[in-house]
């Protein structure tokens, strides 16, 4: 089989499973018609309007305080370390004058 062939036949077979028919059309409408309750529409809560964290774990608790203070301290000691090893290795270069 040749090449063109084979390229005819790959585009007549992609052709038909495009343009056949789906029984995802073949279903039914639904005839049932429930009602859904809607969440209430003050989802987010307005600011100051919520409890204080209780234990640390909870949100605003001193766990994730911690964490947040972990994390900052890690970046800053990671753009600390590489600014010194950046001036170092251009105080280490030699010269082009």
């Amino acid at each position: 089989m040749t090449a063109v062939r084979r390229l005819a036949a790959v585009l007549l077979l992609a052709a038909v499973a495009v343009l056949a028919p789906s029984p995802v059309g073949a279903q039914d409408p639904p005839t049932s018609t429930t009602l859904v309750e809607l969440p209430p529409a003050d989802i987010v809560p307005l600011p100051n309007t919520g409890k204080p964290p209780e234990e640390a774990g909870d949100r605003g608790g001193a766990l994730q305080l911690g964490l947040l203070a972990l994390v900052v301290a890690v970046i800053a000691g990671a753009v600390l370390h590489l600014v010194r090893q950046s001036r170092r290795a251009r105080a280490d270069q030699p010269s082009s004058e």
